[in-house]
């Protein structure tokens, strides 16, 4: 079954080529904040009133998960969100994509623009890539309830921008929907999105001063 921040990055880049639909910045604090609901629903954090507390250090069996903890664990003084979704924005991207390289759903390749190079990861599988993408707006443009894994990547593009391609042609009753439907997220990842749109807002209007 794909993770949570699996299933954001494949929302977050190309179906064919790979390249990201956001800025670096937002990308990466949308994978923290998809590895840190990974782990709320692991039942190995608990998030309340924007601070993040460890409960269970042996619950996720995932790598990915495992490595989280042990910063969370490593430095228990800091409980902020907010400082988390920093800390983890810059390992996320490499590590949820070492995982889908893993797994076959995308491949690294190397490209050189303006005098760089740097590696992207190209779909190996078309439609498993477009599947997230395509699964959450069809059963939103239909108007349909989602599950809680569904709901918060939902969240999530709308915390990041993504929405704006996601609902792209949609009419405004759609919005409305997804906001009725984002009111029933259970608290803990109600707040870790709204931490992470205010992150990706900052984010946002730091990179344009």
């Amino acid at each position: 079954m794909p993770q949570l921040a699996d299933e954001f990055f494949l929302l977050a880049h190309h179906d064919v080529t790979g390249r990201a639909r956001l800025h670096p910045r937002a990308v990466g604090l949308g994978l923290a904040s998809a590895v840190l609901a990974e782990l709320v629903t692991a039942q190995a954090v608990v998030v309340d009133a924007g601070h993040v507390w460890v409960v269970d250090p042996a619950a996720p069996a995932d790598a990915l998960g495992r490595s989280a903890l042990r910063l969370l664990l490593d430095e228990p003084e800091h409980t902020s969100v907010r400082v988390w979704l920093t800390v983890l924005s810059e390992r996320a991207p490499d590590h949820v994509a070492q995982r889908l390289t893993a797994a076959g759903v995308v491949r690294p390749e190397q490209v050189r623009r303006l005098m760089r190079t740097r590696t992207i990861y190209v779909p190996v599988d078309i439609n498993l890539a477009a599947w997230p993408w395509a699964r959450l707006s069809l059963r939103l443009r239909r108007m349909e309830p989602l599950d809680e894994p569904d709901l918060f990547l939902a969240g999530l593009a709308v915390a990041t921008g993504l929405d704006t391609y996601l609902l792209d042609g949609a009419e405004p009753e759609v919005a409305r929907h997804l906001d009725v439907l984002l009111r029933a997220l259970r608290p803990a990842l109600r707040d870790l999105l709204g931490q992470t749109g205010a992150a990706v807002g900052n984010a946002v209007l730091s990179g344009r001063t």
